[in-house]
């Protein structure tokens, strides 16, 4: 007699594998096109990545083989894996950051970016994007629920680039893919306490990607500016609070 219980968790098993390994090949291959592997560069091992993105090997190797039949990355037997396809061409173009003068500079040029984006989005927002952005949510809170808070860093950046897709306006798309994103990636988070992407943090985060969301979706443009500079300006002070103005930090725009 078939065993239909064992069935459907193997099942569900293989659906959350694949679903892993999908989010897995988004994040390098997002990590490549804005250059933090370089074409050339050798990419660290499976069992590193596996550590770095708190999955299972497996599901790496799933992520790495999308990326070779799409000629993002070759494998060479016994040397590893390589880039061949480099990062955007544009990827560079923001001006550095190299002190905390800079970082304030950015914050500013960002708050205001990002609130016209969402006010934007919400004046343009279509039927699909509005279930665009809805979908990028419910798996961002899937995550959270799965506590599988290492693969949310790519989820939260899909949620601001489906924002952006909402505006019709591919400048507003390109803008944002340039930004850098400080929480978790450069040396300034070499003096920003852990509290910054404890699971509280991230939840945080995700409340206020769905009350931006919200104002989007009531197609109310002040509000969803009003929002998104809220979440900024948090973002901000997370970074800002956590400094040490005896460390000599110096960041670049890659992500």
């Amino acid at each position: 007699m078939p065993d239909l219980a064992n069935d459907e968790a193997t099942g569900e098993a293989a659906a959350l594998s694949g679903r892993l390994a999908i989010a897995v090949y988004e994040q390098i291959e997002r990590l490549i096109r804005r250059g933090e592997f370089p074409k050339g560069v050798k990419l660290p091992p499976e069992a590193e990545l596996a550590r770095r993105f708190g999955v299972s090997r497996p599901v790496v190797r799933e992520a790495l083989a999308r990326l070779r039949e799409e000629g993002i990355v070759r494998s060479q037997q016994g040397s590893g894996t390589f880039v061949i396809r480099g990062m955007l061409p544009s990827a560079a173009a923001l001006p550095p950051i190299r002190t905390l003068a800079d970082l304030l500079r950015y914050y500013e040029y960002r708050t205001d970016v990002e609130a016209a984006t969402a006010g934007l989005a919400a004046e343009r927002r279509t039927t699909d994007d509005i279930a665009a952005i809805s979908k990028v949510l419910a798996g961002a809170e899937d995550m959270l629920k799965q506590g599988q808070l290492q693969l949310l860093a790519d989820a939260n950046f899909a949620f601001h680039r489906a924002v952006a897709q909402a505006t019709r306006n591919p400048f507003y798309v390109r803008t944002l893919e340039m930004m850098p994103n400080f929480i978790g990636r450069h040396k300034l988070d070499l003096v920003v306490s852990n509290d910054s992407t404890s699971e509280a943090h991230l939840w945080r985060i995700h409340r206020e990607h769905v009350a931006i969301f919200e104002a989007i979706e009531a197609a109310d443009p002040a509000r969803a500016r009003t929002e998104m500079q809220r979440h900024i300006l948090a973002a901000r002070d997370v970074v800002l609070n956590r400094q040490s103005l005896l460390e000599s930090v110096e960041f670049d725009v890659r992500e």
